[in-house]
């Protein structure tokens, strides 16, 4: 019988769609602007999905494959049957999540006595912490977002307290009020507030320094891209493109959420949408303007 081609949702053609168009732009009509308060979302959203969760990436997994490790030996959990299977974890007792892993949320498996309860590597184990929707990613690599990672550390105590009250907050105070897309929220003091907590959560971390030399530089990079992109001046290219492919980056992660939770759109994808297109039709005045100036 001959292979069928996958059914694709209309929601992740759509979405598939509006990232090409942000690759691949088109310049007819005039730019619009966006303003202040709009890029210092964006330059937020960049440092929290490009610098912190990469950052948080080095940190998260050796923590969880240690515990992996640990529970293969104590409880036997890449082996484990629903009849006894690790229900809770930790001393808070926190209630493991396994419809995130081995298809369990897919039918006919998906009630828990059907379950597949065999954990079989670290990332498998990271799932079982989050809320399904969260446990999107197939490993500790860039569709494992800030999101996920910040849950992670807060809901497995194997991290230090002070690193999951850290944790915690940026979640709430930053991440979560960034996906909220309300944009008279970020003035300038909770962009500088908020980039300086993303900072200062860095060095909590005491990665090795090499690792966390470069996180430090990525995060001052976008500081200085943020100021040239709030300044009044004319955006260079080079910095529109990075700009734009940071966009890219951000909503294919969010494609993998939509196919993996069946999810519809958020307020994030129409608002990054919006914002890449408007990037989009500064391009061939920025070109004009650049050439002109070699030119001179």
């Amino acid at each position: 019988m001959a292979s069928q081609t996958p059914i694709k949702s209309s929601t992740s053609v759509d979405l598939e769609k509006k990232i090409s168009e942000i690759q691949h732009p088109s310049h007819a009509g005039p730019p619009a602007e966006i303003d202040d308060n709009t890029k210092r979302w964006l330059v937020v959203g960049i440092c929290l999905h490009r610098v912190l969760a990469a950052a948080l990436r080095k940190y998260v997994e050796p923590v969880i494959t240690n515990l992996y490790n640990s529970l293969k030996l104590s409880d036997q959990i890449d082996k484990q049957t629903y009849t006894g299977h690790l229900k809770v974890y930790g001393a808070v007792n926190f209630y493991l999540n396994y419809k995130p892993i081995n298809n369990n949320k897919m039918p006919p498996g998906n009630r828990a006595p059907n379950y597949d309860y065999k954990v079989q590597n670290a990332v498998d184990l990271s799932k079982l912490f989050l809320e399904t929707s969260m446990a999107h990613y197939k490993g500790f690599d860039e569709s494992c977002d800030s999101s996920a990672l910040l849950g992670i550390i807060v809901n497995t105590d194997k991290f230090p307290a002070n690193v999951q009250i850290a944790a915690k907050d940026v979640r709430q105070e930053i991440r979560n009020r960034w996906t909220h897309c309300d944009f008279t929220e970020w003035n300038s003091d909770m962009y500088n507030w908020s980039l300086q907590k993303i900072e200062d959560f860095i060095y909590l971390l005491q990665l090795n320094k090499p690792e966390e030399s470069q996180a430090i530089r990525d995060l001052n990079k976008w500081k200085t891209n943020g100021i040239n992109y709030l300044g009044d001046t004319t955006l260079g290219l080079e910095l529109v493109n990075d700009i734009r492919r940071e966009i890219t980056s951000i909503m294919e992660v969010e494609m993998i959420i939509c196919k993996s939770a069946d999810r519809e759109f958020s307020t994030v994808y129409t608002k990054l949408t919006e914002i890449g297109n408007r990037l989009n039709k500064h391009d061939k005045r920025i070109s004009s303007l650049e050439n002109v100036s070699r030119n001179k």
